[in-house]
């Protein structure tokens, strides 16, 4: 197998969202992707965002999707498998371009994302979930192989069913995280402070002293860390790929 992460808009968010005791003010910009399983099937990871979100959003939308996927020759109705590794509204916004998929959710997932906390309302959009239901969509309990060197694994603290992906190429196995980890950052921690610069100004990323550098959105840090440690259970930290790191764009791994 090999995997091709896609980049399917730009989003910009506070600093504060990707790191813990980050800057409310400084907005740092990055990829949202989605993600081209090459294998005997043809397997999606995640649906992207619409072009107007609770962020500021670059792209997107339908035509983000065709225009990332053209890249590779494939349309989205070729698609036999999406994986929707959580139901945030930059994970899931064109779900129903993947008509002809089957497609995987967390149960875990799908029941908080009825019901958030009222603070993460905004993070999950009903219309969206309400399409996927009408699809051909299955609720997995726990770590599932759908498919031969492909594994569902859930990794709870951003989310409360948040699902990586174990995917066994020729060279080894990678865990795709998703938003588990944002970035590299996240799963190798600075040990100095980095000060940051772009056209929103300056802020510095705290040295760290954690084996990992917690991400700033999550519903249990506790949950989290157990699910750092799964992480790297499951793959070598070098192996693990996180979800919107920018150094991504235009790489494959296999």
């Amino acid at each position: 197998m090999r995997i091709k992460p896609l980049v399917q808009a730009k989003i910009r968010v506070p600093l504060n969202v990707v790191f813990f005791f980050g800057s409310s003010e400084y907005v740092a910009s990055g990829p949202v992707y989605i993600w081209l399983i090459e294998a005997e099937e043809k397997i999606v990871v995640d649906a992207g965002v619409a072009e107007e979100a609770i962020y500021p959003v670059e792209g997107g939308g339908e035509k983000g999707v065709i225009r990332a996927l053209e890249q590779e020759k494939v349309r989205p109705e070729e698609v036999e498998k999406l994986i929707i590794t959580h139901l945030h509204f930059d994970h899931c916004a064109n779900a129903h371009l993947f008509h002809n998929a089957r497609i995987y959710v967390q149960k875990r997932e799908w029941e908080f994302a009825m019901n958030p906390l009222p603070a993460l309302r905004d993070l999950y959009v009903q219309k969206y979930l309400e399409k996927i239901e009408s699809m051909d969509f299955c609720l997995v309990k726990g770590d599932l192989e759908i498919a031969n060197g492909l594994k569902l694994v859930t990794l709870p603290g951003h989310t409360p069913g948040l699902q990586g992906i174990v995917v066994k190429t020729k060279s080894g196995e990678y865990l795709m995280a998703s938003d588990h980890f944002y970035s590299y950052m996240n799963v190798f921690p600075p040990r100095q402070d980095i000060l940051i610069e772009n056209e929103h100004g300056k802020a510095v990323i705290p040295a760290q002293k954690s084996p990992f550098f917690p991400i700033g959105l999550y519903v249990s840090l506790e949950d989290w860390f157990e699910s750092c440690y799964k992480a790297t259970n499951l793959a070598k930290k070098s192996r693990i790929i996180p979800g919107h790191d920018p150094s991504l764009e235009g790489r494959t791994f296999d």
